[in-house]
């Protein structure tokens, strides 16, 4: 080969290397898309470790939803799941596998706060899938870190914790102790809680902040005993709620102090399995419960226990409506291009879930939705919650809160 032929094959070969880079470096790529026979759909969850229960019920209300929608015009659903282990650092490398080697069309993820913000940095960033967050709750992700590409289906802290604050407030005592998990979610809910507790003419009598991973929380219980007050709200998901709620039960507090949980953890079906009575008595902040009566919740409660032989909790309904929202948003723009499904999120999107109507709401990516206090009763043997108030159309502020932060 001649100097010039070796000069042109060279200019060939960095041409051919340069087509290949910008097309994903795979013949994957090519797939992804409205061309595409298939939708491919990657959930990016907590399936191991401390939040692995969330996880679970977030993956049981997807696979539910798809089971009756494997189709979606006319396109084959294909559904992978990674598990994050719970790790902010794992999520990511979850999402460089999905979006470079599996090349999906859409990401669900966000079990927790801190994996849901990393996610939403980096699609908001590469600006090439858009994401549903099924769970992350953290009030800024609708505020200062709102991203055009990254929507909520479950719930804000501001959501929870407001309506708890008022509730606790107005409904039981003007006196309340806060026991929250000591990190980023858990001060949060905190800071929501109290503004809106003393909003409401409430007093903060101690805030105790309980580090991840507590096993014993008698020095905690015998300072609530101390100083007596009309309510206690917990904010503890995780493993860790459960045996919170038991020693608090076992300290003789459940009916001296009213209990108002806050992490949707109280009627969970493994908090029910794991400390059973404990949970009576019991007052929760929730936007979703299986004995909510309406239409579209009997049949999905029914669907639920006939797949699983369980009840499904507030986890399992993100799942399943992340996965509606999902399937309406695609139906609403005829694509999967990524641009095409932001755009008619931004036109505003209403679903009938579960939990009743909700509408993601165009101003923070968030779910107008109801927020709903429950109370765990026993009868004849059998564990349940009763309905004690509805807040009606809970609705983000538009911009962030000037709460002093704890």
């Amino acid at each position: 080969m001649n100097k010039k032929n070796i000069f042109l094959f060279g200019i060939v070969s960095l041409i051919s290397i340069f087509l290949v880079a910008c097309n994903g470096g795979s013949t994957e790529g090519a797939e992804k898309g409205s061309d595409s026979d298939e939708v491919k759909l990657g959930f990016i969850l907590s399936l191991t470790g401390n939040f692995a229960f969330m996880g679970e019920g977030i993956k049981d209300g997807i696979e539910l939803y798809f089971e009756e929608n494997e189709v979606i015009d006319g396109k084959k659903v294909q559904l992978i799941f990674e598990d994050d282990a719970g790790d902010p650092q794992a999520a990511l490398r979850k999402y460089e596998q999905l979006t470079l080697k599996q090349n999906v069309d859409i990401i669900g993820g966000g079990t927790i706060g801190s994996i849901a913000a990393a996610l939403r940095d980096k699609v908001d960033a590469e600006k090439s899938v858009p994401m549903i967050n099924v769970v992350g709750t953290g009030n800024t992700l609708s505020w200062d870190n709102r991203s055009d590409y990254v929507w909520r289906t479950s719930f804000s802290a501001w959501q929870y914790a407001s309506t708890a604050g008022k509730f606790a407030a107005e409904e039981v005592g003007k006196s309340t102790v806060v026991v929250s998990s000591d990190y980023v979610a858990g001060h949060e809910i905190a800071t929501d809680f109290i503004a809106n507790f003393e909003e409401h003419g409430g007093n903060i009598e101690k805030i105790i902040w309980a580090p991840v991973g507590t096993s014993d929380f008698s020095s905690y219980l015998t300072q609530i005993n101390e100083i007596k007050p009309d309510s206690v709200f917990m904010f503890i998901p995780g493993a860790d709620g459960p045996r919170f709620v038991q020693q608090y039960n076992d300290f003789g507090l459940r009916d001296k102090y009213q209990l108002i949980e806050g992490s949707a953890m109280l009627n969970a079906p493994s908090t029910i399995k794991a400390v059973a009575d404990a949970v009576v008595g019991g007052q929760m902040i929730t936007n979703y419960f299986p004995e909510l009566d309406n239409a579209v919740n009997n049949e999905f409660v029914e669907k639920f226990r006939e797949k699983y032989g369980k009840e499904p909790d507030n986890y399992a309904v993100n799942g399943y409506d992340s996965a509606q929202l999902i399937v309406e948003a695609i139906k609403k723009a005829g694509s999967v291009e990524v641009d095409q499904i932001v755009k008619v999120l931004e036109e505003g999107i209403s679903i009938d879930s579960p939990r009743g109507p909700i509408e993601i709401d165009p101003f923070t990516n968030n779910p107008i939705q109801n927020m709903y206090v429950i109370e765990g009763k026993k009868e004849n043997d059998t564990i349940s919650f009763e309905l004690i108030k509805t807040y009606e159309k809970i609705q983000m502020p538009k911009e962030a809160t000037n709460y002093k932060e704890y």
